[in-house]
């Protein structure tokens, strides 16, 4: 069985900068609420008629460059997104026809914030088992065009951002190196403590969707913030000891910890609890807020270009998203 690793990584935010002050203007907010409970000062907002794939293509693109390929070298794409292009089918069909490589198989999975490691995960499985020989990964959002201003949405509406990033999965031919393990873990019996009501066919009615959906804000997300702060803080500090102690390591092992950048409270309790040095901890949340399934790939591609992971270095990802779903996975770069 051949190993796999990662062989190039790629991102893309919008031009246009959110600030605390902005979010002022369009809802019952203020600066200091939003950094005492969050720490973000600002985040990236996509321009109206820009899709999530037209963010996914350009992260794509910069990850099989890296990866010294080009995209006709690709034979697997998955994609991960909450903020789908239309309704169906799925985004990764449209993405793989703006990358233009038709013909290939498209895997669409919804694993909101874990959207980079079920999908390395995926990648991995298929180049060991000889079925794909390069993945392309892409993690893509544009949030901003679901964000609700009103009272019941404003406690997630205030963390948003858009982004996409993305990475290739390929063979590895060098020992020790390369991706190292990968868990996945779910739980839906919290699925709606961060939902979306509608539209669905879980409703009990007929239609799948009504003008009363949407006057009654059901179909925006609605948060347990509670529940969401206390089920991400204890599993992904679960899912770091659960890959160290599978591996036979300790986090003086690991040189670089690079989770998913849900909200800096959250992640300073979570360093706190698995004892990780700040200085091996990646952090930008503060300046493009919760990007959802964006934000890992985001994260590990500018980790990437400015040294902090750089050849040989252990890196462990983690991430916790709604569903509620977690994961780790632990890569020798």
């Amino acid at each position: 069985m051949k190993a796999s690793r990662i062989m190039g990584t790629g991102h893309y935010v919008p031009p246009k900068v959110v600030t605390n002050f902005d979010l002022e203007k369009m809802m019952d907010t203020n600066n200091e609420f939003i950094v005492t409970r969050t720490g973000v000062h600002q985040r990236r907002h996509a321009e109206p008629d820009v899709g999530v794939t037209d963010l996914g293509v350009l992260a794509a693109q910069a990850a099989v460059e890296d990866a010294g390929l080009q995209m006709s070298d690709i034979d697997l794409l998955i994609m991960n997104t909450i903020t789908p292009e239309h309704a169906d089918p799925g985004t990764a069909f449209f993405l793989q026809a703006k990358l233009g490589i038709p013909g290939i198989a498209v895997i669409d999975i919804r694993q909101q914030c874990t959207g980079l490691i079920y999908g390395i995960g995926i990648a991995d499985s298929f180049v060991k088992a000889g079925a794909a020989k390069h993945v392309l990964v892409v993690c893509a959002e544009v949030l901003s065009k679901r964000i609700d201003g009103s009272y019941d949405g404003r406690n997630i509406g205030i963390l948003l951002g858009d982004g996409a990033g993305a990475a290739v999965v390929g063979p590895c031919e060098e020992e020790g190196k390369g991706i190292i393990s990968t868990f996945l873990h779910a739980d839906g019996s919290g699925a709606k403590c961060l939902y979306s009501a509608a539209p669905g066919t879980g409703s009990g009615r007929a239609e799948y969707i009504t003008k009363e959906d949407i006057d009654s804000g059901a179909i925006h997300f609605r948060m347990d913030g509670g529940a969401v702060f206390e089920n991400g803080v204890n599993r992904m500090s679960e899912a770091v000891f659960e890959s160290l102690e599978a591996n036979g390591l300790t986090m003086d092992d690991i040189d670089v910890l690079i989770p998913h950048q849900a909200n800096l409270r959250m992640l300073e309790i979570i360093v706190e609890k698995v004892q990780a040095p700040m200085e091996k901890v990646f952090v930008n949340v503060e300046e493009y807020g919760n990007m959802a399934s964006a934000c890992l790939p985001i994260a590990f591609d500018q980790a990437r270009k400015n040294g902090m992971v750089s050849e040989g270095s252990l890196v462990q990802l983690v991430a916790f998203g709604s569903g509620f779903v977690w994961a780790s996975s632990l890569i020798r770069m």
